[in-house]
């Protein structure tokens, strides 16, 4: 898997400015309660599914995350909530389902890039097999494996969109070349030069 090739997408390039500019480069400094703070929220503990309030005039923002859930889900579940107050506006109860959906889907997204940030993965030596990854990075990350294994088909797919979009560039310009003129061989242009002559001796207009 070639790194080289992965593009980040605007919103995966924003939280990596936030935490470049919060001192957060490693792994082992994504502590959630301080990236909580660093965003002007907290987060509590309580037997109920996990999920944010916020205030949209203030900015502040108060996570819950189930109490009944391992650390690695935890950690999981507060990634996918940040979204909500930081990206998303309004009363999530009074919104239709298409929005509340497409918000869910956004906030899935999000939680991709902010519980396992490119720059950091960038740094890490991948194990030497391809199916390994999502679970080094699950340990890495202190994560569930299933949102590691998101993150790695999500770039992976990436990279694999740069390939063929690099493939097809050089398609195109081996054409082109092929069709340049210039770039043909004597006898080739010989041919040409041959087959235009008899379109004028037959009185063929070339505009």
């Amino acid at each position: 898997m070639d790194l080289t090739l992965y593009k980040l997408s605007p919103l995966e390039q924003w939280i990596a400015d936030k935490y470049l500019e919060n001192s957060i480069f490693t792994p082992q400094d994504l502590n959630i309660h301080r990236i909580a703070a660093m965003f002007g929220g907290e987060i509590v503990y309580l037997r109920t599914k996990s999920h944010a309030r916020w205030d949209d005039g203030t900015g502040e923002f108060l996570i819950n995350l189930d109490s009944r859930l391992d650390e690695p889900d935890a950690r999981g579940a507060f990634f996918h909530e940040l979204c909500h107050p930081l990206r998303h506006t309004g009363n999530q109860t009074m919104l239709p389902k298409a929005f509340k959906d497409l918000q869910e889907t956004q906030a899935a997204i999000f939680q991709q890039y902010a519980a396992i940030p490119f720059f950091m993965v960038q740094e890490l030596e991948l194990p030497r097999f391809e199916r390994e990854i999502p679970y080094y990075w699950a340990h890495v990350f202190n994560i569930p494996v299933h949102l590691a294994t998101r993150r790695y088909h999500q770039i992976k797919g990436r990279i694999f969109q740069a390939q063929s979009d690099l493939e097809f560039m050089y398609q195109q310009r081996s054409l082109y070349r092929k069709a340049d003129p210039a770039n043909w061989c004597d006898e080739a242009k010989e041919m040409f030069r041959l087959a235009i002559q008899r379109k004028k001796d037959k009185g063929v207009v070339f505009e």
